[in-house]
């Protein structure tokens, strides 16, 4: 046989058999009642004998295609065998890829509250109706049948612009929404491109800049404090007793809702507590005589590491459920707003500051606030525990002095 033949004798090539057509390339001709097929096979030696590897069928694979693809297998040392499941793995996932490429936004959204939202939500609580607020409002009516692929950040400030400086915080979660389900697009491998969604470094260029406002939150007066806690101690539920954590230790809310009786030493007085805001890191924290003794009391009738275990899903009592607690004892603030959780940091501020009862820094470093001053942090090697343990003694007693206590 000819060492190669031209695409007209292997069109005519009629005989059963196989005709070799470049080296290790051949033409394999079957014949059939209803005419022949033709299929393009290497003949390799693998393994210490000659085998034949189907590459192709012909007219589908031209012989100039199947030259290349023959010359593409045999080049290297590994077995074309191989590199043809390769390659045809490749092609499935593609056709896989492809095929997500054409979901679009609402299906997606879809999926992802379904799996990543809702099996943590509260059913019917604020969070799910904020979701699917922002979606039905915002989102879906600009991009929801939209595939991932074509939503571009024009698309995002389409969106954003009638509502961004009039209603600066409900656009920046809106956005911030449509950015978490395209990364969980991205995740899936339905998208490759760049997030359009994303704020920094992209839309900030193409969205005006709005001055925010600082939002303080409504803090307790230093000297209503006395007050307030005497009416505070008497209660003994989980979500007043976790009330007084926060009050005494200037915790957050999360910290002292999540708190484990192992990271407490009720013989020396000592809280490790990871702090959420600053990366789980570990502080540690005085606890002063009367907490103590109540965080003993309430030791004793604990049933597992919780000090605030939850109520039904929940692990961990609830921000809910404190909120509640606090609003029951109606305190406002000098300006008439009703006093948050987190303001009891701002009222322990103003009570170090006003009464000189501890320096600044003492104070910050029981907040759990970094040194801003990094060269002064880079040699900062104490956490000023001593001196905290006597500037929250000395608020405790402050706190309590409305309240008479029997010998303990």
């Amino acid at each position: 046989m000819p060492k190669s033949l031209s695409d007209i004798q292997v069109k005519n090539i009629k005989q059963h058999g196989n005709y070799r057509i470049a080296p290790s390339l051949y033409l394999y001709v079957e014949k059939k009642s209803t005419g022949e097929k033709k299929q393009w096979r290497l003949r390799k030696q693998l393994d210490g004998k000659r085998k034949w590897i189907y590459i192709g069928s012909y007219p589908a694979m031209s012989p100039t295609e199947a030259r290349k693809k023959a010359a593409f297998l045999l080049e290297g040392e590994l077995d074309p065998k191989a590199i043809l499941r390769d390659l045809k793995q490749k092609k499935a996932a593609s056709a896989v890829k492809e095929s997500l490429k054409t979901i679009t936004f609402a299906t997606l959204a879809d999926e992802y509250l379904e799996r990543i939202k809702q099996p943590v939500w509260k059913s019917g609580g604020k969070s799910e109706q904020s979701w699917l607020n922002s979606l039905n409002q915002y989102i879906l009516p600009a991009i929801g049948n939209k595939e991932i692929e074509d939503i571009t950040p024009d698309d995002l400030v389409g969106m954003l612009t009638p509502i961004w400086i009039s209603k600066n915080e409900t656009a920046n979660r809106t956005r911030g929404r449509v950015e978490s389900i395209i990364d969980y697009a991205i995740a899936k491998g339905i998208s490759d491109k760049r997030n359009p969604a994303k704020y920094q470094n992209l839309l900030e260029n193409l969205l005006p800049q709005v001055k925010r406002e600082v939002q303080h939150h409504a803090a307790l007066p230093f000297d209503d404090v006395p007050g307030f806690v005497s009416e505070l101690w008497d209660k003994k539920e989980g979500s007043y007793d976790a009330l007084k954590l926060i009050l005494l230790t200037q915790v957050r809310s999360a910290d002292a809702r999540e708190a484990l009786w192992t990271q407490f030493d009720l013989q020396s007085g000592v809280w490790t507590a990871p702090i959420r805001k600053l990366g789980g890191e570990m502080q540690r924290l005085p606890l002063p005589k009367k907490l103590l003794w109540l965080l003993q009391e309430r030791r004793e009738n604990t049933q597992d590491d919780r000090l605030f275990p939850g109520a039904g899903r929940n692990a961990f009592i609830t921000s809910n459920a404190l909120d509640k607690s606090l609003d029951v004892f109606a305190r406002t603030d000098r300006l008439g707003k009703r006093v948050t959780i987190h303001g009891f940091r701002s009222t322990f501020i103003d009570w170090a500051t006003a009464t000189s009862s501890g320096s600044r820094e003492d104070a910050d470093r029981q907040l759990g606030h970094r040194e801003k001053n990094q060269t002064l942090a880079a040699y900062m090697r104490t956490d000023l525990f001593d001196r905290r343990a006597k500037l929250i003694q000395q608020y405790e007693d402050f706190a309590l002095s409305e309240i008479a206590f029997s010998s303990h």
